[in-house]
């Protein structure tokens, strides 16, 4: 019951948003069969980029636009755990969206064997997506609307896209970059890189449920 009710909170048109985006790339691969690049980057970007920003955007509206949410903080459980099964639910259907995708590509013979094993590739969008969502979480309930939350993960993911290079590059920065195994798997800081992605995650849904303790925010 806890997850139907959870997974009311998304409204349809957000559930369809990733559906839609699902359906679109696997359009893309099927029109581009015969060139094995093409292919593998439209599957790589839908990866390793789309999914991780789908996952932040539903993030945002997880706990701050359910509308019975002072029921929810009334019941006699920790807050915390709210959010953590929203947010478990929400990976869920990423985890979803991947996998079919990636059966998909396995189907019609595309060859992901550069973003690593079958386990080491499900990193290319877990990692980002549980980085973004604990982000786009903390934001919403410091700024008390889903909005700012999305806006926010927009934001750091455009910069991040567009200033790749820089992060890749820099000394601290690249291991705050969200996309080095969807683009640089060969690149000696991947390790290190994802395990503070990894820990940065958890400290964000960390701070999120922090938050989300100061129960009189939000009624």
């Amino acid at each position: 019951m806890n997850a139907l009710y959870h997974l009311r909170i998304y409204r349809r048109e957000h559930l369809a948003l990733p559906a839609g985006l699902w359906a679109l790339f696997v359009l893309m691969v099927a029109f581009m069969r015969g060139d094995a690049q093409r292919t593998f980057d439209m599957a790589d970007a839908f990866l390793g980029f789309v999914l991780p920003l789908m996952a932040g955007i539903l993030a945002a509206s997880a706990i701050v636009d359910d509308t019975a949410l002072e029921l929810q903080l009334a019941a006699p459980r920790a807050p915390w755990r709210i959010l953590v099964e929203r947010l478990a639910l929400l990976v869920a259907i990423i985890a979803l969206a991947a996998f079919a995708y990636q059966l998909y590509l396995a189907v019609v013979g595309v060859d992901l064997s550069a973003l690593g094993n079958l386990a080491a590739r499900q990193l290319t969008w877990l990692l980002p997506s549980l980085a973004l969502m604990g982000l786009s979480s903390l934001a919403a309930l410091a700024f008390v609307q889903g909005t700012g939350g999305a806006l926010l993960v927009g934001l750091i993911w455009l910069l991040q896209l567009l200033l790749r290079g820089w992060f890749v590059a820099s000394p601290w920065a690249r291991y705050l970059f969200l996309f080095m195994r969807a683009r640089y798997t060969t690149n000696p800081a991947l390790t290190a890189n994802e395990l503070c992605l990894a820990g940065l995650a958890v400290a964000l849904v960390a701070a999120a449920g922090w938050l989300l303790r100061q129960e009189e925010r939000y009624l």
